[in-house]
């Protein structure tokens, strides 16, 4: 059996695997008819290897690659990510290692098909080219990822194999690698079908707007500003797209992230553009599922991502102004008179859930959370940090382990009005108009005051007001670690990560003795919950990661080693 007759059998063993909320994204030939002459002949073989490029989104890992790294919504105990977040990593780091592995693999995959699919000359060419856009998106993606935690890498559009002299090929300028992906994107992106409707059978596919999403992501990371407005004005110019509302202000932010309103269920929501998705209902041999509904309120022990007290307070108050800590005299007062994103985000008092006894002993209900459980008792689910994730739990599939099938939100609609607005103030003064159109689309959704240039926070900037948007409405969606770089706002990593207001809590309503038991951290003359300290960020080396010392041994021609980790 030869090398490519493998390549092959590999691709489509991948292929059976992949994701989709119908059986029609699954479509392949038989395997035992697969040979290297036969193979590039039928649509459904192109389409087959393009269905392997949505690996690349990683799913529900994406979160764990992104967020348990930042300081919103960490792993409640100590991980490879969190230490990497921490800033206590080194050049053999196996997690870091795997970033770059993996998205080299994915690469791989893309290139293997843009040389190939062309083969497929009994295919029109706008089916081709349709295919060829996606793998053109999936190589951009992870060259994005690539480019972002490690700056200059090797820019390979070959099929990766040992023989093959680019696998050894030096680092690419991050300049080099940014232009001729975002040219690839521009150049193919209207092969790509306008729109890909919600609840469809190609629901899960690439779509126009998606790749211009992608590529105003792409333009604002690196400082192109005029170019990310350009492409979110292109975006925000579909038709189809738009903010899902259903004008029901107290659950439609939260709903997008449960089975309520998941695109790839509900046809109504137009504001995914890209989703990672699952399907248990797909047959034993078939299914896909993940655990995050089940992580974040494990009945029988600790929560496993957990919202910190920065987060917390980055909350502003329902009339629009930066929220004081000190006006909370009580663990519910945290909760009143928020911007409604916030008990839609983050688990308030006296609300439906399935995670076990909570940690108030008066509460003879353990279906309603009334206060936080602060020791693990494996009789409910127990936060290090005083509590618990909202956003992205199934409450239905919380007790049972690995039934989860919720999307995994990648690009939606929101980003391209954040990302535009941001692009927008980077480049000069904003507009009302400008705010109106991004900004405050989003908290019309929800009943949030608008925000106004006249009427900007107190003590705070326009500057500052959009980057907070940001953290709020792209909360635990992968984002925060990312933006913390770009913005060089690496020194919020190095501060330890805090959980709740000691003066907040009521002893006698719960077991463990907070005196006693837990440790706490004074911050502004106030004692909140330590979580984590001995963090650290050190701007001459930690803006990126040091490329992997296994890479480094297998191809020395990546050296130099990026700033500090030599």
């Amino acid at each position: 059996m030869n090398t490519k007759y493998n390549r092959i059998l590999s691709i489509f063993c991948i292929a059976v695997a992949a994701v989709s909320c119908n059986d029609g994204f699954l479509d392949c030939p038989p395997r035992d008819e697969m040979t290297d002459a036969n193979f590039w002949q039928t649509e459904g073989h192109i389409k087959s290897v393009a269905n392997t490029f949505t690996a690349s989104l990683q799913g529900k890992y994406w979160l764990n690659i992104t967020e348990i790294m930042a300081d919103s919504a960490p792993w409640a105990v100590t991980t490879a990510f969190r230490t990497i977040g921490a800033g206590n990593y080194t050049t053999e780091t196996s997690q870091i290692n795997s970033i770059w592995k993996t998205a080299y693999d994915n690469i791989g995959k893309t290139n293997y098909f843009l040389n190939n699919y062309n083969r497929a000359v009994k295919v029109s060419e706008q089916v081709r080219e349709r295919y060829a856009a996606e793998a053109y998106f999936y190589r951009a993606f992870n060259y994005w990822v690539l480019t972002t935690y490690f700056g200059d890498v090797p820019y390979i559009t070959d099929e990766l194999s040992v023989e093959s002299a680019d696998v050894y090929r030096g680092r690419d300028p991050k300049k080099t690698v940014v232009e001729a992906i975002t040219k690839d994107l521009e150049d193919h992106y209207k092969s790509l079908p306008e729109y890909i409707p919600a609840a469809s059978a190609e629901y899960g596919r690439v779509s126009q707007c998606a790749a211009l999403a992608l590529l105003s992501r792409i333009y604002l990371y690196n400082e192109m500003y005029a170019e990310a407005v350009n492409a979110c004005e292109r975006a925000m110019a579909n038709r189809y797209y738009g903010i899902y509302s259903t004008d029901k202000p107290e659950s439609d932010y939260m709903d997008m992230f449960n089975y309520t309103a998941r695109a790839s269920r509900n046809a109504n929501n137009n504001e995914i553009l890209l989703a990672y998705v699952y399907n248990y209902d797909l047959g034993e041999s078939a299914r896909t599922s993940h655990n995050l509904s089940r992580e974040c309120w494990v009945p029988n022990d600790y929560a496993r991502f957990v919202p910190t007290n920065s987060m917390i307070e980055a909350y502003l108050t329902s009339d629009g102004q930066i929220w004081d800590p000190s006006t909370a005299n009580s663990y519910e007062d945290v909760f009143k008179n928020r911007d409604p994103r916030m008990i839609q985000s983050i688990l308030p008092p006296n609300t439906p859930w399935e995670g076990g006894e909570c940690g108030d002993i008066n509460n003879t209900d353990n279906s309603i959370f009334t206060y936080p459980k602060l020791i693990n008792d494996k009789r409910g689910c127990m936060t290090y940090s005083g509590y618990y994730m909202r956003k992205c739990v199934e409450p239905s599939t919380v007790k049972y382990v690995g039934h989860d099938d919720n999307d995994i939100i990648i690009l939606r609609y929101a980003e391209v009005l954040l990302n535009y607005i941001e692009a927008k103030e980077m480049l000069g003064p904003i507009s009302q108009t400008d705010l109106d159109n991004s900004i405050n689309l989003l908290r019309k959704r929800v009943g949030m005051t608008p925000l106004t240039l006249s009427n900007i926070p107190a003590g705070s900037d326009i500057r500052t007001e959009i980057r907070r948007e940001r953290r709020v409405e792209l909360f635990f969606e992968g984002h925060r670690f990312f933006d913390l770089i770009r913005w060089k706002q690496g020194e919020l990593l190095a501060q330890d990560l805090l959980g709740v207001n000691k003066r907040w809590l009521d002893q006698s309503r719960l077991s463990v003795d907070i005196n006693k038991d837990l440790t706490w951290k004074t911050k502004d003359g106030e004692q909140y919950l330590l979580i984590e300290t001995g963090r650290q960020f050190n701007p001459a080396k930690h803006y990126l990661f040091p490329v992997p010392f296994k890479q480094m041994q297998l191809n020395p021609n990546l050296a130099p080693q990026n700033p500090g980790w030599n």
